[in-house]
């Protein structure tokens, strides 16, 4: 049953993820060739700077509203109110407060412009109700709003942007896609649930606040750790050089959303419900979970250090390829953070914010000030160091601080992997291929690696397509 509700629950939205981010992703392939390296740099500042914003307005409301339905789907038009209110009013103010940052910050009016219009996307992110199908564990509806954000940004890019100089008008389009995605989800959400007004209990307004505070503080770190270095890029450096970093750091946001944000999605509420049912279930689901994980993190790495200049020469222009290294340091970000998400929501299904706060605040620390450090000697690839040495603080941290999965399971689960990415590394660096066979190729031999040192069989493999199929 266990194995059955996290592959259902991950695949879904792993595919779903995939379709939305291919198109975000083609999107700002073409906006970079658009605008090359300084034109592109200035749109990534922007949107970045414009993210952390987002999520200071979201305040952690999301994940505490998704473990509050997984736990209690008795009275979802309650939650929904109280949690949709708290996030509108936050919205607001938070549009306030980038208006007047945006203003005071020393950069040309065209970047404070842009950052005002990628602003406007706190609005529909504030009533875009994906956290409500993920407490109700109906995927297919988060899924679908994934899909139409990326689709409506991509088609928009696509038909109407073709000039140096429609910077605002793709930005504009970013958050068009957010539009379209919670108006979609609202409208369902009002079909199954209809819409009721459900008088306000501000006393229970403040507590959802305070309970919320250290989430709201892990993901803004959190989004600190994924972005600030653009940004310290952007003050210490010229627009060119945040561009070039933009491009290959745009495939690590792409994988981060398909691999990490579907993963840490799709076993929150398992591990929220089966928290409340029993530790030795939980201890179980936590296992089960990392095994399925140490699965795709692995050979993602590697294959995505092999095989890194051939994608940089399949996205982008021959502007963009001295930032190959980029791509090869800031792919084992995404393998670190595979790893970090499960005993990251395992003290948030727990009820243990202390801890995943403690976390993300040394980790975002370390993020600043080693940014601040670095990035003036070392320039181009000091994110991705920083973002590295980050990551790995992070994980350790809450690996120590789950009491529910040793370090030596956590090793021994990861051995045999690493061998047979470590074989599948070679053999695609000694192959004269191209990128697709390679890919092909990789993921053939990596698995047939894994059956041959009995890390997976063929009967499990065959269990986790038939969870998925059901």
């Amino acid at each position: 049953m266990i194995l059955k509700r996290i592959t259902r629950n991950f695949l879904s939205l792993f595919l779903s993820n995939v379709i939305g981010q291919l198109f975000i992703l083609w999107a700002f392939v073409h906006i970079a060739r658009v605008f090359g390296p300084g034109g592109f740099g200035k749109f990534s500042f922007a949107q970045v700077l414009v993210l952390h914003f987002l999520y200071l307005a979201d305040f952690g409301l999301q994940t505490l509203g998704t473990r509050t339905i997984a736990q209690d789907r008795g009275e979802i038009s309650k939650h929904v109110w109280d949690i949709t209110l708290l996030r509108v009013l936050l919205s607001v103010g938070c549009f306030v407060l980038l208006v007047v940052f945006s203003i005071l910050l020393p950069k040309p009016d065209e970047v404070r412009f842009l950052i005002i219009v990628f602003g406007f996307a706190l609005f529909p992110f504030a009533i875009l109700f994906e956290w409500v199908f993920l407490g109700i564990e109906e995927m297919e509806f988060v899924g679908l709003g994934r899909i139409l954000k990326g689709v409506v940004f991509a088609g928009c890019v696509f038909f109407f942007i073709n000039s140096p100089d429609h910077l605002s008008e793709a930005a504009a389009f970013y958050n068009a896609g957010f539009v379209v995605s919670a108006v979609t989800l609202l409208a369902i959400y009002v079909r199954r649930f209809g819409f009721t007004v459900v008088r306000t209990d501000y006393s229970t307004l403040r507590k959802t606040l305070i309970a919320a505070v250290p989430l709201a503080s892990g993901s803004l770190i959190a989004q600190i750790n994924f972005n600030f270095g653009i940004l310290a890029l952007g003050f210490f450096l010229p627009d060119e050089v945040v561009g070039l970093f933009s491009a290959p750091y745009k495939i690590v946001v792409f994988m981060l959303a398909f691999a990490v944000v579907a993963a840490a999605n799709a076993v929150f509420p398992l591990m929220a419900s089966s928290y409340k049912k029993s530790l030795t279930l939980f201890s179980d689901s936590m296992k089960k979970i990392l095994r399925l994980f140490v699965f795709v993190a692995i050979p993602l790495g590697v294959g995505g250090s092999v095989l890194a200049p051939g994608i940089m020469g399949f996205l982008y222009s021959a502007d963009y390829q001295k930032a190959t290294i980029v791509l090869q340091l800031s792919i084992w970000i995404v393998v670190i953070a595979i790893y970090r998400v499960i005993f990251e929501n395992a003290l948030i299904a727990s009820n243990n914010q202390r801890s995943y706060f403690v976390g993300y605040a040394l980790a975002g620390g370390l993020t600043i000030l080693g940014n601040l450090l670095l990035v003036p000697p070392l320039g181009l690839i000091a994110p991705s160091i920083v973002g590295l040495l980050s990551e790995l603080a992070l994980m350790a941290y809450f690996l120590a601080s789950s009491k529910y999965v040793r370090l030596s399971h956590v090793l021994k689960t990861t051995f045999k992997p690493v061998l047979a990415a470590i074989i599948m590394g070679l053999a695609l660096r000694s192959l004269p291929l191209n990128l697709f066979a390679a890919l092909g190729i990789g993921v053939v031999l990596y698995f047939a690696l894994l059956v041959f040192f009995r890390c997976l069989s063929l009967e499990e493999i065959a269990a986790y397509v038939n969870s998925s199929a059901q």
